[in-house]
């Protein structure tokens, strides 16, 4: 009789809580003023930029890529916009702030550093037997 209680206890308030878990969640929909907010947030953190109107000229800039990549459809225009995106930053950054941006896209990349096979074995001096030669 007692096992019965937990069935129905089980099948009431357990069960559904299974059933909610394996929903898949909702994908994060970020309009093209909330990437480019973020984006030129964070280049402002980065270089620790001061200037009002670099920083307003940055915004303007991010929010024209943003709607382009809303809009993109292939891998292609994501990378020629990606492209075109950081020569436009030459015009807009000092050359010491490009470098530090450069230098810190290549620092976050997932390749940096890596090899796709994995760490490079180091040289540890001659191990090889050696070869008698013919006399």
């Amino acid at each position: 009789m007692n096992y019965k209680v937990y069935i129905l206890l089980f099948s009431l308030v357990v069960a559904p809580l299974f059933a909610l878990a394996d929903q898949p969640s909702e994908p994060v929909v970020r309009t093209a003023e909330e990437i480019a907010k973020k984006q030129t947030h964070r280049l402002v953190r980065e270089l620790d930029l001061k200037d009002s109107l670099q920083i307003d000229t940055l915004y303007k800039m991010h929010l024209k890529y943003a709607r382009m990549r809303v809009k993109s459809n292939t891998r292609g225009e994501d990378l020629e916009r990606l492209m075109s995106m950081t020569e436009e930053l030459k015009g807009i950054l000092t050359e010491e702030q490009y470098n530090t941006f450069m230098n810190k896209q290549v620092s976050h990349s997932p390749r940096a550093g890596s090899s796709p096979v994995g760490p490079m074995p180091q040289p540890q001096g001659d191990k090889r037997p050696r070869r008698r030669q013919a006399k």
